[in-house]
């Protein structure tokens, strides 16, 4: 344990390694791609409050949609919520966080007055960034040995596709599910579902998308031609439907995957068909409640987790299996800061296979890709 005065000497040495200002990724109202500023102000903590030093910052498809004004934003502050960190200050009244642990960002902060309108990435400064100032309550610590780029996943996009799959489909052993959207959320879906003893199939519109669904051990992968197909001549079902799309395209092919069919007669009853909405897009989805009740349709939307569900997918993360780390492995392809607004372009133009993550201090040329 340190004393008073050693725990102030480091406090004072890890300060002085802080410089004035920063490199940060703005999102700015009027503008479709972040603020690159390489002289934003370094804030200091307060009472409570931790300065982390971000090691790795997972690239979201809400950003995307923050900046295409489909539902502008008058303020102004740094995007990104997917954080991984080090302290590099503490704040008065800051107890048992040690300098040298990595630590996930729970991304809201129950500190605000609003903390569903004010959190980390939206509305408050978050990780787009080489430094982000967060509240005590939000770190959660990373096992060790797991990489920031895996372990970011944690913050938003694996504790997201969590939820949805664990906790609102209560996806389990015998369960047909489709994962709508093999995505960055959703190929850690496909995983997950996997782990719980689904047999799980996929659909998504690029074939590399496809491809790793299969790898990942989907039993069969769709394009939206032939899941039209197989679901207009019903001789494809199953039980749970995970939408990380949110069309109205995708909402209708959900729908029709688990409607109740004539074979499952009664019995069928039993247990409604469950569409689970994560997608966030502006579409308005509709539907005649007539209709969700004569097929026997749960609809439900999931959002972000809980800190619990959070330590739970960083050790499914960190748990070995054989020779490998981590029951999910997401696919990560991780980029400069310097590089995100043409990391945001790609995951725009659908052009990305899993997730992106901006590790600050990357070489901009030296972006690399692959299973982690």
């Amino acid at each position: 344990m340190f004393g008073f005065s050693t725990l102030t000497t480091l406090l004072v040495l890890v300060s002085a390694a802080v410089a004035d200002t920063m490199l940060a990724a703005v999102y700015t109202p009027g503008h479709y791609k972040v603020v690159l500023d390489p002289a934003f102000p370094v804030p200091t903590p307060g009472e409570g409050q931790v300065l982390l030093k971000v090691a790795a910052c997972g690239i979201c498809h809400s950003d995307v949609f923050y900046l295409s004004a489909a539902r502008p934003d008058p303020r102004t502050y740094i995007l990104g919520h997917e954080i991984v960190g080090t302290p590099a200050q503490l704040g008065p009244g800051v107890s048992n966080i040690s300098l040298t642990q990595l630590y996930g960002v729970y991304l809201v902060d129950l500190t605000q007055p609003d903390p569903l309108h004010f959190s980390t990435g939206t509305g408050l400064d978050g990780g787009y960034a080489e430094f982000v100032l967060v509240n005590q309550g939000q770190l959660v610590p990373v096992p060790d040995g797991l990489a920031p780029e895996i372990a970011a996943l944690a913050s938003d996009s694996l504790v997201t596709a969590f939820k949805a799959v664990n906790n609102v489909a209560q996806v389990t052993t015998g369960d047909r599910v489709l994962i709508y959207g093999v995505g960055g959320l959703g190929h850690q879906a496909v995983q997950l579902a996997l782990h719980l003893g689904a047999t799980v199939f996929a659909v998504d519109l690029r074939p590399e998308a496809r491809q790793l669904a299969l790898d990942l051990g989907a039993e069969q992968a769709f394009d939206l031609e032939d899941l039209t197909a197989v679901t207009g001549n019903g001789t494809f079902h199953v039980d749970k439907v995970i939408d990380f799309v949110a069309t109205v395209q995708s909402f209708e092919l959900s729908k029709a995957a688990v409607a109740l069919t004539v074979s499952e007669g009664i019995d069928g009853l039993a247990n409604p068909g469950r569409i689970v909405i994560v997608g966030f897009s502006a579409d308005s989805l509709s539907f005649a409640s007539a209709d969700l009740i004569a097929a026997n349709i749960a609809v439900s939307s999931s959002t972000y987790g809980s800190q619990d569900d959070m330590r739970s997918s960083l050790d499914l993360l960190a748990q070995k299996t054989g020779f490998f780390q981590g029951v999910i492995r997401p696919n990560v392809t991780v980029v400069a800061l310097e590089d995100i607004n043409t990391a945001l372009d790609a995951l725009k133009a659908h052009e990305v296979t899993g997730r992106m993550v901006v590790v600050p201090g990357l070489n901009s040329t030296a972006g690399t890709n692959g299973r982690r």
